[in-house]
């Protein structure tokens, strides 16, 4: 701001306002740039597909997509925790978490310093999710068993 301006100590106000034009602009260019890497990620890599569905020889172990396949994880080990109680659980926190959390410090705001239990406590739960898909996903094999990857 120019010296020559008094302002008489008032700090100017923002005139800008934020406009949906604006968002749209920026919106669709993300929409465009996600789309295309799409496109050449799926021209580069084939889809992990099978053969076709056999009823008389199916697969050993059937797994759930990778989406899936930490909740699977969590049912091989005990069906009515795994496949009831946890699931049930999550959903109560999440539609309690509204009430729980109360305080206005950091909304809005990615990471704030003033929710850092929060934070921990999400990351926990993302990576617990992780290491069930990756358990899932490359150390079960025939049976569901236990195995080790590098080890045949």
């Amino acid at each position: 701001m120019p010296n020559d301006v008094k302002t008489n100590g008032v700090e100017p106000r923002n005139e800008s306002v934020m406009n949906l034009a604006g968002q749209l602009v920026r919106l669709m260019i993300l929409v465009m740039v996600l789309l295309t890497a799409l496109l050449v990620v799926s021209m580069l890599f084939d889809a992990p597909l099978g053969a076709k569905a056999n009823p008389g020889h199916p697969i050993n172990p059937a797994k759930a997509p990778w989406y899936f396949l930490g909740l699977q994880e969590l049912v091989s080990y005990s069906a009515f925790i795994g496949g009831i109680v946890v699931p049930t659980l999550i959903v109560i926190v999440l539609l309690l978490i509204p009430y729980i959390d109360r305080k206005p410090v950091g909304i809005g705001v990615w990471f704030a310093k003033g929710r850092w239990i929060q934070n921990i406590f999400f990351g926990l739960c993302v990576l617990a999710m992780i290491v069930l898909i990756i358990i899932g996903m490359y150390f079960r094999g025939e049976y569901w068993n236990f195995i080790l990857p590098w080890a045949n």
